[in-house]
């Protein structure tokens, strides 16, 4: 009770947007095919003139013996004094599978990506690593991953150069769940590259996942992430943000 009243507090006084956890999907937790949606719009009149609206989605396939696959997409788009501010669309697919058991796997990537307020004209990536389960048969689901990730970076200016890049990946999850389906997790990446450490990106996210009713939650989520050396031109090393979600789960 006290976690919905919380969710209910985090609607009304929290901005809304729509975004899916990144915590990481195990096997055999949903066999078959299942998915999740969520779609967002918030606006803003009199002293700020602000809309912005945003769309994320998941499919899953859990063949509940031996591995699991996912593709996500997810879009944003924003203008404040009807001028845009934001522009970003996302799209990631990946395929897990066990090499012993559900707790150890392998697990490959593809992933693209557009950022206009981040001067990225696409970012196309490839990945493949090693993940492990800590805490079996507990309701604590701790995480640990790592692999490497070849990139590809074009730029919308001319003062920044196509990037090709090997980097690093390493990944360190812990999720507890009070129930089947809700729960809060916490997961940070660092992706340095090879041969230059110094050059780093980090993915930090706090979230909290409450069942409103039947398939219908809320997820309200918290997100650090730092670029090292971001493109020339971009005001900011870091991006900072604070979502509330409706997701539909089917």
């Amino acid at each position: 009770m006290f976690l919905k009243i919380f969710a209910l507090f985090v609607v009304l006084f929290s901005p809304l947007y729509a975004l899916i956890p990144i915590t990481p999907v195990e096997l055999g937790e949903k066999p078959g095919w299942s998915g999740k949606a969520g779609a967002s719009f918030s606006t803003k009149r009199g002293n700020s003139d602000v809309d912005v609206y945003k769309f994320a989605g998941r499919v899953t396939y859990d063949n509940n013996t031996s591995y699991v696959t996912w593709m996500q997409i997810a879009g944003e788009y924003g203008e404040a004094s009807g001028e845009k501010n934001v522009q970003n669309t996302y799209a990631h697919w990946r395929y897990i599978h066990n090499i012993t058991d559900r707790y150890h796997v392998w697990e490959g990537a593809l992933q693209t990506q557009e950022d206009e307020f981040r001067l990225i004209s696409r970012r196309r990536l490839v990945a493949l690593g090693y993940r492990h389960r800590f805490f079996p048969h507990t309701k604590f689901k701790a995480f640990l991953g790592a692999g490497a990730i070849y990139e590809y970076i074009s730029y919308t200016t001319s003062e920044n150069p196509s990037e090709n890049n090997a980097r690093a990946s390493i990944y360190a999850s812990l999720e507890y769940k009070y129930d089947k389906d809700s729960g809060a997790g916490i997961i940070s990446y660092m992706q340095p590259k090879f041969d230059e450490i110094e050059d780093f990106v980090t993915v930090n996210e706090f979230n909290l996942k409450v069942r409103i009713v039947q398939k219908l939650f809320l997820n309200f989520a918290i997100r650090y992430n730092y670029d090292s050396r971001p493109a020339i031109g971009v005001k900011s090393k870091y991006d900072f943000s604070q979502d509330t979600a409706f997701i539909y789960e089917f």
